[in-house]
């Protein structure tokens, strides 16, 4: 189970990460670990995600986890 937002650079996933905890992708390119799922919602709405081109626009994203969309 995948989690995702679509946004105008891209669409994040933040799924499993094979040696555990959790990755955020986008574009097919990690750019972030967590061991928790909802730290990296949260740096997507935070603007502090390391996608440097999300984290300086101006576009906004769901406060939660369980605001992204789900993907089985």
């Amino acid at each position: 189970m995948k989690n995702y937002f679509k946004t105008s650079f891209g669409t994040f996933y933040i799924s499993s990460a094979p040696y555990g905890g959790y990755n955020l992708v986008i574009n097919d390119d990690v750019i972030n670990w967590s061991e928790k799922a909802e730290d990296l919602a949260l740096q997507v709405y935070e603007k502090t995600s390391g996608f440097e081109e999300w984290d300086k626009s101006e576009l906004e994203a769901p406060k939660n986890l369980e605001e992204w969309q789900v993907k089985i």
